[in-house]
């Protein structure tokens, strides 16, 4: 589907923005394969603040051991971290 650029704005507007201070949860981006397993680093890590950050660092590690890697073949996956205690107390405020 194709919209305009004011159809696009009205429909943004229509959108209820939470404030990032009492989200109750954040984003984070991930590599995934194309079987959908997400790839980590040696020392576990997997999520990062930023998308370019996710496939730099996944592409400095995997690129160590096999020359070959080539990062345009995994994509990069947007997922919520959700802290449990914002999350619990984000709704006790609204009852």
């Amino acid at each position: 589907m194709t919209q305009t650029l004011e159809e696009g704005m009205k429909n943004q507007s229509k959108c209820i923005k939470v404030p990032r201070e009492i989200r109750p949860f954040d984003i984070g981006y991930r590599i995934v394969n194309q079987h959908g397993n997400p790839l980590a680093l040696k020392n576990g890590a997997s999520i990062f603040d930023l998308p370019s950050l996710a496939e730099k660092a996944i592409k400095k590690e995997f690129g160590k051991d096999d020359p070959d890697f080539d990062i345009e073949k995994h994509f990069v996956e947007e997922v919520a971290i959700v802290n449990l205690g914002k999350f619990h107390s984000y709704f006790e405020e609204v009852e």
